[in-house]
């Protein structure tokens, strides 16, 4: 429950602030955070809200080779600072980025490599440890008592901040303001409304929350989906975010749905008949630094709906199984080919299985990019009209630390497509025996054998050709069907 004091901890600086202008950093260009889960989400929203800064911060929550390699191409190496972030100071995927990054600053003649890097992790973690035999310019040590999802205002989401210089004054004094409101007793109480909301319909079977964002707040739908998802996906329950979907023809939404719809103050949320008929909440955010204050009002209110249906909202009991099975999965170099079907053959099997209340699940471990991103979207909407259900969706292996945990732990509504893609660019991982591709469907595949366990539908597709263009052909042909 130490997420609670982190809006007066960041009054102090505790935890980012008295490291954040150290020398160490002096003369770096770029920011890059290597993480996956709670420790980028916020800095993702983060670097979309505030783009214009003095030091340019990057996101890397991603094994894709193809994206890893484009970032060693796009980044001065001799400028960069990265951050290993990590709680538990041993996840797999920013450790394995963070020995790629090391190894091209090696090669491009960096003797110091060590001297461009800040460890993100809890004390006495193995990455901590590391840090403090000086592997590391600086370590900033995250709090124990925090969980990953509910950790935005403590070092991992603003150290980047205050590193690239945002207003994380500003952003101290909402999020004091909005704690100081979600402590009242009273029907004025944020948190308490929105938890309130939020459980209430999803108890008469709304149980589909799904975002309406003005444009600037898009990438907050990552955040939202990660808090709700990992907190309350769990025993068979749980809320189900359903984030960048198209606005779609009314008659396809259901009577599991209800809407929050979150607007920067001079933007609007697209226009949607369905808010009329449907339980729709709405929120004004007054200006981009009272973001903080949204961190905090959302990790209450996820608290209060969890507790309100009986959910514990601080553990993840399914995330395990599907690292564990990518373990093995890696060290076995088990081939997976016999189980790939293709994305028309996956999508067509979804459609006939589809039954009412489902929702589908897209997990995509392609290159991120927007013209893909449009792509998945003509998807959404084909799968929506052609059976009534929500979509939601997420690139691999992000979603895993997000809503995956949601997917094997919560309703049995789920129906999985993971799309994968060959390619030809990889990397290896300095000192270790796999490279970031054999990762990356690693991990695919042992999420889709952690699903299958649990009963859960899942289709895995793979693309040969050109994704954009097999998806948008795919999604053509589903709505002339």
């Amino acid at each position: 429950m130490g997420w609670l004091d982190l809006p007066d901890s960041m009054r102090l600086g505790t935890g980012f602030a008295s490291t954040a202008h150290s020398e160490a950093l002096d003369g770096v260009t770029s920011f890059n955070v290597l993480g996956m889960g709670g420790s980028s989400l916020t800095p993702e929203v983060l670097r979309t809200l505030f783009p214009d800064t003095d030091i340019v911060l990057n996101v890397f929550d991603t094994v894709n080779p193809v994206q890893i390699s484009d970032a060693l191409e796009m980044i001065d190496l001799s400028t960069a600072a990265f951050a290993v972030a990590s709680k538990s100071g041993t996840t797999v995927e920013p450790l394995s980025l963070e020995g790629v990054f090391r190894s091209a600053l090696n090669e491009i003649g960096m003797d110091n490599a060590g001297d461009h890097f800040v460890a993100l992790s809890d004390p006495d973690t193995p990455l901590a440890r590391r840090a403090s035999d000086g592997q590391f310019a600086i370590h900033v040590p995250t709090p124990s008592n925090v969980g990953g999802r509910f950790s935005a205002l403590s070092g991992f989401g603003m150290f980047p901040a205050s590193i690239c210089g945002m207003p994380t004054d500003e952003m101290t004094e909402r999020a004091i303001a909005m704690a100081d409101q979600c402590r009242r007793e009273d029907a004025d109480n944020p948190g308490v409304e929105l938890g309130l909301f939020m459980a209430k319909n999803a108890l008469r079977g709304r149980d589909k929350v799904t975002f309406a964002m003005s444009p600037s707040l898009e990438r907050f739908g990552l955040w939202l989906e990660q808090l709700l998802a990992e907190s309350t996906g769990k025993n068979g329950r749980g809320l189900i975010p359903v984030a960048g979907e198209p606005v779609l023809p009314e008659h396809t939404y259901g009577d599991d749905r209800q809407f929050v719809c979150i607007a920067l103050e001079g933007e609007d949320v697209a226009e949607n008949p369905a808010y009329e008929n449907h339980p729709t909440y709405w929120i004004k955010v007054p200006d981009l630094p009272a973001i903080a204050g949204e961190f905090f009002r959302w990790e209450f209110a996820t608290s209060i709906a969890a507790s309100a249906m009986g959910i514990y909202p601080f553990d993840q009991p399914d995330v395990e199984s599907a690292k564990q099975l990518a373990r093995e999965a890696l060290e076995s170099g088990a081939e997976v080919q016999a189980d790939l079907v293709s994305l028309n053959d996956a999508v067509e099997a979804i459609i006939d299985k589809s039954q009412e209340g489902d929702y589908v699940a897209i997990a995509a471990y392609l290159p991120e990019s927007d013209v893909l991103t449009n792509a998945i979207s003509d998807l959404r909407t084909s799968i929506s009209n052609a059976t009534e259900s929500a979509t939601t969706f997420g690139y691999g292996p992000r979603y895993l630390h997000s809503t995956g945990q949601l997917h094997k732990g919560g309703p049995n509504s789920v129906q999985l497509l993971v799309i994968t893609q060959p390619s030809d660019i990889d990397i290896a991982v300095p000192e270790q025996s796999y490279t970031l591709g054999e990762l990356m469907m690693s991990q695919a595949v042992g999420d889709v054998q952690a699903c299958k366990a649990k009963q859960r539908r899942t289709e895995m597709a793979q693309i040969d050709g050109d994704a954009v263009n097999d998806i948008k052909a795919v999604a053509e042909n589903i709505a002339h069907v």
